[in-house]
């Protein structure tokens, strides 16, 4: 009988982590019955306000959800800034729920507030993160002119996004 609980317990507790790892990604996000870019709102580091139609024309247009005191979002960070003569065609949204404050120490220290192609900041109406549903941070989600063309649900690897980039 102890063993048979035991196993039973082991069964339960394992499941739902196991479900979770096979499907990473909220069957009803919107995203995927959709693949335009989402009508947004941002407020910036600068505490301008910009939304969708106001973001700057690029071939390629890069979401990323974050936390700023995420180890893969820093990682990730550093990556994308190392790399950046690789994505000048792309502008990067940079999304955080976190508190300004934190976000504005993130720009600094990843050089992201320097960079042209780059806006970050908070969406005060949750419509990005809503649109996307992320499981975890980074989630990063790809478009070719206005079209999803990649999502990355744990974070990309830089050099194969570039790569993707490159042949497109």
């Amino acid at each position: 009988m102890k063993y048979f609980l035991t196993l039973v317990l082991g069964v339960l507790l394992f499941a739902p982590v196991h479900a979770q790892e096979k499907n990473p990604v909220d069957p009803n996000a919107p995203y995927l019955k959709d693949n335009r870019m989402p009508a947004f709102s941002i407020t910036g580091v600068d505490g301008k306000e910009i939304t969708n139609k106001q973001i700057p024309k690029y071939k390629y247009t890069c979401f990323i959800i974050f936390s700023p005191d995420c180890p893969h979002c820093q990682k990730e960070a550093t990556e994308i800034i190392k790399y950046a003569t690789k994505f000048k065609n792309v502008l990067f949204i940079w999304d955080s729920f976190r508190d300004m404050e934190s976000i504005k120490k993130f720009a600094i220290n990843y050089n992201i507030n320097n960079q042209p192609n780059m806006i970050i900041g908070r969406d005060p109406n949750f419509t990005i993160p809503s649109f996307f549903r992320p499981r975890m941070t980074p989630f990063m989600a790809l478009y070719l002119n206005g079209k999803l063309l990649k999502v990355y649900e744990e974070g990309a690897d830089v050099l194969e996004m570039a790569k993707l980039i490159e042949s497109n």
